[in-house]
């Protein structure tokens, strides 16, 4: 089943596949293929910090789960 209802610029908590869980992620696109977000990380490499901001493309058929919001109380 296929989820295409998702618009442009909503903000969502986390992006859960098989092999990672991204976090505070914005959609840029979704469409019955797949799901294409934004996502900011800070990569640590050679000693240097850099701010990364990643477009990422994935399947439908490779998500497990879409946290939308989460509320804490």
């Amino acid at each position: 089943m296929a989820m295409t209802g998702l618009n442009v610029g909503v903000k969502l908590k986390e992006v859960a596949t098989a092999g990672h869980a991204y976090q505070n992620v914005t959609v840029l696109h979704s469409d019955e293929i797949g799901l294409v977000f934004e996502v900011h990380r800070t990569v640590a490499e050679g000693g240097t910090i850099e701010n990364v901001v990643s477009q990422v493309l994935v399947p439908w058929a490779q998500i497990h789960h879409v946290l939308v919001m989460e509320e804490r109380t």
